[in-house]
């Protein structure tokens, strides 16, 4: 599923989904788990906060 504003991971894939997020934006896990917001088996993180 692709939504405009926000990056999607399935569920199985959440442990890579956070190294990706660590490597891109240079932040440690604590700062993306503040983020990651989940939707039915998705997990995700608004642009927004990738932005800001």
């Amino acid at each position: 599923m692709i939504q405009v504003d926000k990056a999607y991971s399935r569920a199985t894939n959440v442990l890579t989904f956070l190294k990706r997020l660590m490597s891109i934006t240079g932040m440690n896990e604590q700062w993306i788990m503040a983020r990651i917001k989940q939707k039915g088996d998705s997990k995700y993180i608004p642009w927004k906060s990738l932005r800001d």
